[in-house]
């Protein structure tokens, strides 16, 4: 998925194939940048709520909605390089050959687990942090620029009257009615575009609304670090 990137063309780099999601207005700009395998939102598209397409989220469930694929990887339009983190970390793309072949088998395979699991989501953690790694998968996290939908499997819901709709409250919707969601901290997407450009700005104001938005929905199982600026998932596995 991408919107008003179409000189910064990064994530088709890293994969065997890959299909550009983008509003109908810039369609022809990212053809000229050289982008052939397009899927067009049209004009006043909406979602099955009837909610029109206007961002982030309305964008990720119309992708969810309107592919024909059951499960589906979703990636940020801004990643320079898939990393291998254990002890150490590892560029996919710099330092091993023959890496759109290793990184699109990493994601067919992650989207062949949650198949065979029945689970709805996988993704990876946006923290790169080398003592973040502890163990080959968890069971719950926040969610980073890779995200992986099993449909048949997916419980969360788009609500246009929840102010709390997110990328972060779907994890939360799948650890409520799922009990579990699928995330991979050996891999990891890494982006290296400005985050301002090509998203919608958040002021101060809008993020504690959205927060405030959250604590109510999910109370205790949900906490945000004003000061450090992290948040976190307080459910116990």
């Amino acid at each position: 998925m991408s919107y008003r990137r179409s000189d910064a063309i990064l994530t088709n780099d890293l994969l065997e194939y890959c299909t550009y999601v983008v509003r109908a207005f810039e369609a022809d700009k990212y053809r000229e940048a050289g982008i052939t395998d397009l899927i067009v939102i049209p004009e006043n598209a909406t979602i099955s709520c009837g909610e029109e397409v206007h961002d982030f989220m309305t964008t990720l469930w119309w992708i969810i909605e309107n592919t024909p694929e059951g499960v589906i990887a979703v990636l940020d339009d801004d990643i320079s390089t898939f990393i291998y983190r254990l002890d150490d970390t590892i560029a996919i793309k710099n330092d091993l050959k023959n890496h759109k072949e290793i990184v699109t088998s990493e994601l067919e395979r992650l989207g062949q687990m949650l198949l065979d699991l029945n689970l709805g989501l996988a993704c990876d953690n946006p923290s790169g942090a080398s003592y973040n790694y502890t163990q080959e998968f968890t069971f719950k996290g926040m969610i980073g620029g890779m995200k992986i939908f099993n449909k048949n499997a997916l419980k969360a819901k788009y609500n246009r009257e929840d102010p709390a709709m997110s990328d972060i409250d779907m994890v939360m919707q799948e650890l409520y009615q799922n009990r579990v969601i699928l995330q991979p901290r050996y891999i990891q997407a890494r982006a290296a575009i400005d985050k301002n450009k090509g998203s919608t700005q958040t002021s101060s104001s809008e993020l504690y609304d959205f927060l405030c938005a959250m604590k109510t929905k999910w109370g205790k199982y949900y906490d945000y670090n004003l000061k450090k600026n992290i948040a976190s998932i307080n459910v116990k596995r």
